[in-house]
C-alpha cells in the first residue's frame, strides 16, 4: 500500500514538473521578444514548435508577435487556428496576463483588425471630402479595408464599408462581391446585411436586396433606416401591402420627430402611388406637423389635393408654398393649373406669366 501511494505521488510530481517545464527554445524566444529581436524570436519559436508541438503558446506568439508584424495575415491566422486547435480553453500566461487561448486569440486578432479598420475609416472620410472616383484617399481606404478582411475574414463590418468604397470608385461588381461575402461570413452582422441590401438594390436585384433587408430588420427591429429600405424594396418587388405595413410599423416604433416626419412623407408618397388620397393627405400632414420646415411634405399635400381634383384645397397649399418659396417657378405653374381648373382664366394666366419670368 505504501509503495502504491509513493508511486502515485511520484507520478503527480512528474506531471507537475512536466506541466511547468518550458523548453530552452521557448525561453530563448520569450527573451528575444522582450528584446524586440524579431528575427531571432521567430527562429527560436519555430525550433520550440518542434520541441513542444502541443503547446498553444508557441503558435500564438508566432501569429501575434511575428507574422502580424510582417503583415503576413494568412500565416498569422494559420497560427491562431493552430493554437485554438491545441485547446481553446487552455490557460496561457503572456506578459503577466493569464487567459484562455480562445480569449487571447480573439483579443490579438481584434487588436490588429481595429488598427487597420480605423486607418481605413480615416482614409474614407478624407475621400468623401475630396470627392471623385479615383482619389488616392479612396484607393487607400479600399486597400485598408481589404487588409482588414484579411486580418479577420469573419468580421462583416469591414466588408460592408469596403463595398461602399468600391461602389464610390465605380466598381459595382466588386462592391456586390464584397458585400455578399461579408453577409455570408458574418450573417448576424447588421451592417453587413444592410450593405448587401444596398448594393443589390443599386444593381436592381430587388429580390436579393429584400432578403438582406429582411435579415437586417430581424437583427435590429429598432433601426428606422432598415425598415424604410425594407418598405421601399417591398414596393419595388410589387408587394404593396407589405410595403405599407412595414412603413406603419417603422412609424409606430420611431421616436425621433425628424425621422418620423420622413417616414410619414415616404408613406404619403406610397399612398399617392396607390391612389389612396385620404391616407396620403394624412401622412403628408403628419410629416408637415412634425417638421414645419419640410417643404416637400407641404408640396406633397398640395399635389395630393390636385391629383384628387380638390382644386380649392390644392390652391390653398400652393399659395402657402409661394409664400415660403416666392422664387420657385414650379409653385406658380401649379397655381396656374389649379386656378384654370376652377375657371379663373385671367388669374391663372398671371401666375403662368410669373413662372416664365422666374
Amino acid at each position: 500500500m505504501k509503495t502504491r501511494i509513493a508511486s502515485v505521488l511520484l507520478l503527480g510530481l512528474m506531471l507537475l514538473f512536466m506541466a511547468g517545464c518550458v523548453s530552452e527554445e521557448l525561453r530563448s524566444a520569450r527573451l528575444y521578444i522582450q528584446q524586440e529581436s524579431w528575427a531571432n524570436a521567430e527562429e527560436y519559436l519555430l525550433k520550440a514548435r518542434k520541441v513542444e508541438p502541443e503547446n498553444p503558446e508557441i503558435p500564438f506568439l508566432l501569429g501575434h508577435e511575428i507574422y502580424s508584424r510582417k503583415q503576413e495575415w494568412r500565416k498569422m491566422n494559420e497560427m491562431f487556428d493552430k493554437a485554438l486547435s491545441l485547446g481553446p480553453d487552455i490557460q496561457m500566461t503572456i506578459n503577466n496576463r493569464t487567459a484562455k487561448v480562445s480569449d487571447m486569440v480573439q483579443a490579438a486578432r481584434e487588436q490588429h483588425w481595429v488598427t487597420i479598420y480605423n486607418q481605413g475609416v480615416g482614409f474614407f472620410n478624407e475621400a468623401r471630402k475630396v470627392g471623385g472616383t479615383d482619389s488616392p484617399e479612396l484607393q487607400n481606404a479600399i486597400k485598408a479595408f481589404r487588409t482588414a478582411t484579411d486580418v479577420d475574414p469573419n468580421n462583416g463590418a469591414a466588408y460592408g464599408i469596403l463595398a461602399n468604397c468600391l461602389f464610390a470608385a465605380g466598381d459595382l461588381d466588386g462592391a456586390l462581391e464584397a458585400a455578399s461575402t461579408g453577409a455570408i461570413k458574418d450573417p448576424d452582422n447588421f451592417y453587413a446585411n444592410m450593405a448587401a441590401g444596398k448594393m443589390y438594390l443599386t444593381a436592381k436585384d430587388y429580390e436579393t436586396a429584400l432578403i438582406y433587408y429582411r435579415k437586417a430588420v430581424n437583427l435590429d427591429p429598432t433601426d428606422s433606416m432598415a425598415r424604410r429600405q425594407l418598405a421601399q424594396t417591398y414596393y419595388d418587388v410589387g408587394d404593396k401591402e407589405m410595403s405599407l405595413g412595414t412603413y406603419e410599423v417603422a412609424i409606430a416604433n420611431e421616436t425621433d420627430p425628424d425621422i418620423k416626419a420622413d417616414l410619414h412623407y415616404n408613406l404619403g408618397v406610397l399612398n399617392m402611388q396607390l391612389e389612396d388620397f385620404q391616407a396620403a393627405e394624412d401622412n403628408f400632414s403628419m410629416a408637415y406637423d412634425l417638421n414645419p420646415d419640410d417643404i416637400d411634405a407641404l408640396r406633397g399635400i398640395a399635389q395630393t389635393f390636385e391629383t384628387a381634383e380638390e382644386w380649392s384645397r390644392a390652391e390653398y397649399y400652393y399659395r402657402r408654398l409661394i409664400d415660403i418659396e416666392s422664387e420657385n417657378p414650379q409653385h406658380y405653374r401649379a397655381m396656374a393649373r389649379v386656378l384654370l381648373r376652377q375657371g379663373y382664366t385671367d388669374e391663372a394666366q398671371e401666375y403662368f406669366d410669373k413662372s416664365k419670368e422666374l
